[in-house]
């Protein structure tokens, strides 16, 4: 299973000018925070573009992960030089962990915790009760934590649970039905 078959967001590889605007070009609001909380170019472009790209696929990514255009755009934007070598460090520095907890705050989303994986394992629990297909079982569970305002966890994770959580269904379900069974 492959995260493509599920609703699990990604980032596309290219993008058209009128996605780029709508989905990764900051807001003036977006701005004002960043130019509050962040110091220095490299960090402030670095901030932009785990912001932006978290709006859009409720968990984090490294620079690495990113596609050039969004690069470029935000660049353009920003009328900022592109420094991979920066952005690398960034990614690594205890700057880019405290943005995260910053944009959490600011976007209201949770961090992927043990309350979430409790929610998630229910949401896997309720959906295999109704569904077989695995897509569909992850997509009950991405569905649940963005409603609850939570991070998404890795693709492996959740692949990783709706297995677990619709085995453990199959085998309550299977075992009713055998005691119910007579000689």
């Amino acid at each position: 299973m492959l995260a493509s078959d599920t609703a699990y967001p990604r980032l596309k590889t290219s993008f058209n000018a009128g996605e780029l605007e709508r989905w990764y070009s900051p807001t003036p609001e977006e701005c004002e925070f960043c130019a509050k909380v962040v110091r220095g170019q490299s960090n402030r472009f670095g901030f932009l573009l785990i912001l932006k790209t978290f709006q859009r696929l409720g968990y984090f990514v490294t620079s690495d992960q990113i596609p050039d255009s969004i690069f470029a755009h935000l660049a353009e934007i920003d009328k900022i030089p592109i420094d991979r070598e920066a952005l690398k460090h960034y990614d690594v520095s205890r700057s880019r962990k405290t943005h995260v907890g910053l944009i959490r705050s600011y976007l209201n989303v949770s961090q992927f915790d043990s309350a979430a994986h409790k929610l998630l394992c229910q949401a896997l629990v309720d959906a295999a009760l109704t569904k077989d297909d695995l897509a569909d079982i992850i997509n009950v569970g991405i569905e649940t934590l963005v409603k609850y305002r939570y991070e998404l966890p890795a693709f492996g994770t959740l692949l990783r649970q709706a297995k677990e959580q619709r085995t453990a269904t199959y085998r309550t379900l299977f075992r009713g039905v055998y005691e119910r069974l007579n000689e």
